[in-house]
C-alpha cells in the first residue's frame, strides 16, 4: 500500500513540475480580428492597412498592405502555416507593397506563433509580424 502512494506521489509531482504547456490551441486563434501593427519591430505607417482574421474550420483572410488575401491555414508544431493563399491584384505604393511581401511571405512559409492574448507575434524566417487584437469576430 505504501509503495502505490509513494508512486502515486512520484506521478503527481512530476506532473506538476512539467510547467504550463506552450502549445498553441487552434481556438485561441480562431474568432479573432488582429491588425498589423509592426514588421520586424517597427511600428508600420498609419495610412496603411494591414489586417488578419483566423475564423472557423481555420480560414483565414485580411488584407496584406492594399490587396486581400484569403484560404485556409493549419497550426503545426507551434507554426501557422498557410496553404497557397488566393489574392487580388490591385497596384500598390511602395511603402504597401513592401508590407504586403512581408505578410503573404510570412504567412506562406510559416511562423513561430507567440500568442500574448492581445498581442499575436508570428516569426517567419524573414519576418516577424506583430498584430494586436482588433475584437472577436
Amino acid at each position: 500500500m505504501r509503495i502505490a502512494i509513494l508512486s502515486a506521489s512520484v506521478l503527481l509531482l512530476t506532473a506538476c513540475s512539467s510547467g504550463p504547456t506552450t502549445e498553441v490551441v487552434n481556438s485561441e486563434l480562431q474568432h479573432h480580428h488582429w491588425t498589423l501593427s509592426a514588421i520586424d519591430g517597427v511600428a508600420i505607417a498609419s495610412d496603411i492597412k494591414s489586417d488578419l482574421e483566423i475564423a472557423e474550420h481555420f480560414t483565414i483572410n485580411g488584407l496584406a498592405g492594399c490587396n486581400r488575401f484569403f484560404g485556409s491555414a493549419r497550426v503545426e508544431k507551434n507554426r501557422l502555416i498557410a496553404d497557397p493563399l488566393a489574392t487580388t491584384m490591385m497596384a500598390c505604393s511602395p511603402a504597401e507593397q513592401v508590407v504586403e511581401q512581408a505578410v503573404l511571405e510570412t504567412l506562406g512559409k510559416g511562423a513561430t506563433i507567440n500568442n500574448q492574448g492581445t498581442e499575436l507575434t508570428l516569426t517567419g524566417d524573414q519576418h516577424t509580424l506583430t498584430y494586436t487584437l482588433a475584437d472577436w469576430m
